[in-house]
């Protein structure tokens, strides 16, 4: 029987307290039969959110977790529908007679983004066997989450408050008891405490980030939660028990009287008055009645029988009063008539002259004249553009003017800029969707690009780390290995003072660790005795001065720790290795992060491998084997460049016969800049990172451009607004700074919408990539750096709109003179095919380099990769080999055994080819030597082209060797067979036997190295066998298995298809072509949106045209071409640019491998086809709507 015992803390009492009486209030709302009972009820849901919440508080407090693994995955955390739920609750008081509708469910909708997550979570959790607040999709998104429900509810609750204010203004007038008046005073009063408890969460979270750099536990937060969680539970209280009152309807139900009508005349006047609501030039009957918020018709009966007037002539009467009172001030002698007209709320001249002769008896000309004769020259003064309206300019400091109107400025620019935005919907919403998606794009890929170049950085020595390399000559070239001899390591300490440490280590290799009945076979170094001086990586346990004083030492990292020994200590421990040495545990370091370049689990002694492998002390005097990477730190202030100069020549000094120059490779390299030529570092996985730059900069520009397009597009529609802006003083400064502010205001929320995208991206970037990248929120650099890229964009897409409106002549815009043709569209038409030419080009690159993937895996390999099993050798395996292949054949499952060297997808050790029949003088050549056993070219499928197989006799095959194809042909040899070749693997000269075909070794994408094969089963890293055609795969391994630990019992069953493994030589390659397929189609929506809304401009431009042509018998077929054919004809002409610019490009790639396929026009037909298919789609709905459409509609204004 289990025992489960929950630790309760006063936090958790209070937790309980709370929820129980919360579902007591909770229930009691939702069933009680009363007046407001729906309104009740959105209450309860609101605190049913609370409820669960603490109920999720609880569960994480205590531990649920422990007891009852999947209570994570209740759903309860609903966070941003409790705004939602508070704000219909006040509504529905306030207003009883509202009646919900479908689009009030919209409100709920970001509730669909925090359950989607929550799936993912939980979809997560399943997979790792972790809660779902433990995942790390919970991790990256839960602050976004927490802040998005922050603003949530300080939103609603602000609607919530103007909604009782409201209710209070519409009783204004009516004849009610103040018992209404004070009906929500409660309410109103408890919802602004709530909010100002809920604001506490700023300096919570500021506390948090500032003072305890993030490290605050949630515990920290309980206060405020409690405190939340019961006034609200106060508010719900005072809800049920208050009694409730049936809140009169604010409609008109009945005659006003005479006296009340009047009082509310005055009331219009002033409202009027006080608002200038009569300079909306926009200005109608309904639209006033709904600002002063009265029913129309009780405003058309105010105006009617107390002021006596109609509606027109009581609103141009203000409006004819404001402009004589301009033409009387010097201060607006500078603006026109009808400047001054238009910026009375008139909206034409024709309207404005006849009102204003109507109410003085004669023309606005005619009655500025007079006003000119009457005004006395003393009152003549000089205007100061920007002097104050309200005050004596010449009383006042210059500066105070400037400063209050550029402050003015700046708020009537982003009020204009939200109302733009709010207006314009449709393209709006393309606007922000098209950056978001640009800007997303661009971030997540500078993301990237910083953790590829972020590699290596946290080591202290980061400037002064150097990994040794060496230059020689391989078959007439210059070629650059990362090997060199364990010698130069005891030169560099004891001959360079330049060196403050120095390091070798192994190419890293896997140990099996038995401790008990727990085996691991992690991936580990040998290292030297200053490798964690130079490579500080922390230590948990132990001293990094003494870890390595003993050969028997290992230091573990904490993973591999846990494992092994729980949560023991595990320093002094033992383990045993290999299942022949015991090693003692001297330290334990954290597990070693995802950006740096060496990975390992565990780090031995260079002196265990001297005592466990005599040989390797050998090598401590051998000049000539260069197969031991090694790093050097040089001393600070040690020019690196002048160094390697001195040491080119180390090796040439104690071996004479070589040419060998030793050069330095430095840490910022090691990550990007791994290939070389000639010497000298040119390329690696830098080529990728430049790749993604250059795609991350072209999508964000073509979304730049959608950005300028629309704009521009929508000129005429704002013309007038510029011209009336000029008009009254505007210059062209202020327009600029006007339309950039619209584009950084749009900029600004696109990257909000980005900065979301890219959180929900990042798990499937990661996977894809391989990658551990995040959103560094808590950086303020990076924020810096983000305010940048919002300006820079926001001036980049807006600066072509600013500046073009911003040209518009203001005589000419007012009289309806200006006309947009094909001068403006032109830029338009030329940015479309540069977004097009981008996203084709884009398209035509992904399609060529899965071409050159598949035409790679499709090449002959040389050998039969399917049904090939490869393992690691080992000691107890050399030793009973031949009883193991002996059971594996006997097993039924296996047709053949062998042993090599290394496997097939791995290079095995380069010779120094001494002597070879026509050799010349002075010529040398290298060759991979792989030492093989009977069966090896039966196993694996290599052919032999002529000649013979090893015979399985030492004595006779020892001295017998067999060259692929291409060492027969570097070898210059016509016919191979019986000739003598000397090499470094053995003094005496070797006999081809045979020759065999090419196999493909390391990447498949270039050709295939000489290489030679020699018969020396002791040799062995690596056993491979060939499964029975169709036999099931699994059951097969699993009897394998149990044949392995028979004779392997340290090791656990390690196997690797030879098929799967040639498929992984191909992961960079694939992951290009998959993200530049991704990006490509990216850019392809991104254009396809700024498309669809241009289509949709040029269809409301050309409506009227349509309507003629209609009208004159042109069919849908043809008013669809009407509208289509320009933007086809751009996507044709984007092709034409995209193919020569891509093929450029991608021949220029293709040339750096040797097994390549030619460019054919396939990929650039089908990527103008499907551009040109996506075009008709995206216009289409417009064309065809718009040729559809009842002429009668579009004409009837003419």
């Amino acid at each position: 029987m289990s025992a489960y015992t929950f630790h309760i803390t006063p936090y958790d009492l209070a937790f309980l307290g709370i929820i129980f009486t919360g579902l007591t209030f909770m229930l009691l709302l939702w069933f009680a039969q009363k007046i407001n009972r729906v309104a009740n009820r959105f209450l309860s849901l609101a605190l049913l959110v609370i409820v669960l919440w603490m109920v999720w508080l609880l569960g994480t407090d205590i531990r649920l977790a422990v007891y009852f693994p999947y209570w994570s995955c209740l759903p309860l955390q609903f966070s941003l529908a409790f705004g939602p739920f508070i704000f219909f609750y006040v509504l529905k008081i306030t207003r009883p007679e509202y009646k919900y509708r479908w689009k009030d469910l919209l409100h709920l909708g970001p509730l669909l983004v925090e359950q989607v997550v929550f799936l993912l979570e939980i979809k997560e959790g399943i997979r790792t066997g972790a809660a779902t607040y433990d995942t790390q999709i919970y991790h990256h998104i839960s602050p976004i989450l927490r802040l998005a429900a922050f603003i949530s509810v300080i939103t609603y609750l602000g609607w919530s408050v103007k909604l009782i204010a409201h209710f209070y203004q519409r009783l204004k007038f009516n004849d009610m008891s103040d018992r209404y008046r004070y009906e929500f005073r409660w309410l109103y009063r408890l919802l602004t405490g709530f909010g100002m408890l809920w604001l506490l969460w700023v300096p919570y979270v500021a506390t948090d980030y500032f003072y305890y750099h993030n490290q605050l536990k949630i515990d920290a937060y309980y206060p405020l939660f409690l405190l939340l969680a019961a006034l609200f539970i106060r508010i719900s209280a005072v809800s049920f028990l208050r009694s409730e009152v049936a809140v009169p309807l604010p409609a008109v139900s009945k005659p006003l009287l005479p006296a009340e009508l009047k009082q509310k005349a005055v009331w219009l006047r002033k409202t009027i008055e006080a608002g200038l609501l009569y300079q909306d030039a926009d200005l109608t009957l309904g639209s006033l009645a709904k600002k002063v918020d009265l029913h129309p018709h009780e405003l058309s009966r105010i105006i009617n029988t107390v002021l006596k007037k109609n509606f027109n002539d009581f609103i141009n009467e203000y409006r004819i009063r404001e402009v004589t009172r301009k033409m009387q001030e010097p201060a607006y002698d500078r603006l026109t008539l009808l400047g001054i007209a238009l910026d009375a709320g008139f909206s034409s001249k024709s309207t404005f002259n006849r009102t204003f002769r109507q109410m003085t008896g004669m023309s606005p000309a005619e009655y500025k004249n007079q006003l000119k004769k009457e005004r006395p020259n003393y009152h003549l003064r000089p205007y100061y553009r920007r002097a104050a309206v309200i005050s004596d300019h010449e009383a006042m400091p210059m500066w105070s003017s400037d400063k209050l109107n550029r402050s003015y400025m700046f708020k009537n620019y982003l009020k204009i800029a939200w109302r733009t935005m709010l207006h314009n919907k449709v393209y709006s919403a393309l606007n922000i969707v098209g950056l978001a998606t640009g800007m997303a794009v661009a971030l997540l890929i500078g993301l990237w690009i910083y953790s590829q170049y972020d590699y290596d950085r946290f080591l202290p020595g980061y400037n002064q780390l150097y990994l040794v390399k060496l230059n020689f000559n391989y078959n007439g070239a210059i070629q650059t290995q990362t090997g060199s001899s364990l010698p130069l390591v005891e030169e560099f300490r004891k001959s360079y003072p330049e060196v403050k440490y120095a390091s070798e280590t192994d190419w890293g290799s896997q140990h099996s660790l038995v401790v008990d009945d727990k085996k691991l076979n992690p991936q580990g170094l040998t290292v030297g005795e200053d490798f964690l001086k130079m490579f500080p990586y922390p230590l948990v346990r132990g001293n990094v001065n003494t870890v390595f004083k003993e050969p028997s030492s290992i230091i573990l990292t904490e993973s591999v720790a846990k494992a092994l020994f729980g949560n023991q200590d595990a320093v002094g421990k033992l383990i045993r290795i290999d299942n022949k040495n015991n090693v003692v545990v001297t330290g334990v370091m954290k597990d070693v992060t995802a950006n740096s370049t060496l990975q390992f689990s565990y780090l031995l002694p260079y002196s265990y491998l001297e005592q466990t492998y005599p040989d390797t002390k050998k090598e401590r005097t051998n000049w000539r084997n260069h197969s031991y990477p090694e790093y050097v730190e040089l001393q600070p202030g040690t020019n690196a460049d002048a160094f390697e100069s001195k040491i080119k020549n180390i090796i040439a000094k104690h071996d004479p016969g070589s040419k060998i120059e030793v050069v330095l490779q430095p840490a910022k390299n090691w990550r990007l800049l791994t290939e070389f030529k000639n010497g000298k570092a040119t390329d690696g996985f830098i080529q990728y990172v430049r790749i993604f730059g250059i795609i991350g900069i072209l999508v964000l520009v073509i979304a730049c451009i959608n950005f300028v397009n629309l704009s521009t597009a929508r000129a005429e529609k704002r013309a007038r607004e510029v011209g009336v802006r000029k008009s009254i003083g505007s210059t062209r400064k202020d327009l600029i700074i006007q339309f950039l502010s619209e584009s950084l205001l749009l900029t600004f929320v696109a990257f909000v919408v980005s900065i979301l995208i890219v959180q929900l991206a990042l798990p499937y970037f990661n996977s894809t990539t391989y990658s551990k990248i995040s959103v560094p929120y808590t950086n303020w650099l990076f924020w810096c750096v983000m305010m940048g890229y919002v300006l820079v964009t926001g001036l980049l897409a807006g600066s072509r709109p600013a500046f073009y409106l911003s040209s518009f002549n203001p005589a000419k815009v007012l009289k309806g003179a200006i006309q947009l043709g094909k001068g403006a569209a032109l830029p338009r038409k030329i940015l479309v095919a540069v977004q097009f030419t981008c996203s084709i080009a884009l398209i035509i690159s992904t399609l060529i380099i899965y071409q050159q993937i598949k035409y790679a895996k499709d090449r002959p390999k040389g050998y039969n990769a399917y049904g090939l099993v490869m393992n690691n050798n080992s000691d107890d395996l050399r030793k009973n080999y031949t009883a193991l292949k002996n059971d594996l054949l006997q097993s039924g499952q296996v047709v053949s055994v062998t042993t090599a060297g290394s496997g097939m997808l791995s290079y095995p050790a380069s010779f120094t080819i001494l002597n070879w029949p026509g050799k010349r003088q002075e010529e040398s050549l290298e060759m991979n030597v792989n030492a093989i056993s009977q069966d090896y070219f039966k196993t694996v499928g290599m052919e032999l082209k002529y000649g013979n197989d090893f015979e399985g006799n030492t004595s006779a095959d020892t001295l017998n060797i067999v060259l692929n194809e291409a060492a027969a042909q570097r070898l210059r040899l016509k016919d191979p067979l019986n000739q003598l070749i000397t090499f470094e693997y053995s003094k005496n000269p070797m006999r081809v036997i045979g020759v065999v075909e090419n196999a493909v070794v390391g990447s498949p994408f270039y050709a295939a190295r000489p290489a030679i094969y020699v018969y020396n089963p002791g040799w062995a890293g690596s056993i491979m066998y060939r499964l029975k055609p169709n036999v099931p795969i699994q059951p097969a391994i699993a009897k394998i298995a149990t044949i392995f630990n028979k004779y392997n019992p340290s090791f656990p069953y390690d196997y690797r298809f030879a098929d799967e493994a040639f498929n992984m030589t191909f992961n960079v390659e694939v992951l290009v072509g998959t993200l530049a397929g991704i990006f490509a189609g990216l850019a392809i929506f991104i254009s396809c949106l700024g498309l669809f809304g241009l289509a949709a401009y040029v269809a409301e431009q050309r409506k009227k045209e349509i309507g003629i042509r209609k009208v004159l018998g042109a069919s849908v077929s043809q008013v669809w071409l009407l509208l289509s054919g320009d933007f086809i004809l751009l996507v044709v002409v984007s092709c034409v640019i995209a193919s020569p610019v891509a093929f450029y490009f991608l021949h220029s790639w293709l040339q750096k491998f040797d097994y390549r396929i030619v460019i054919g026009p396939a990929a650039f037909l089908l990527s103008a086809a499907a551009a040109i298919i996506i075009t008709i789609f995206t216009v289409s709905y417009q064309a065809i709507s718009s040729a559809l459409a009842n002429p009668v509609k579009s004409l009837r204004s003419e």
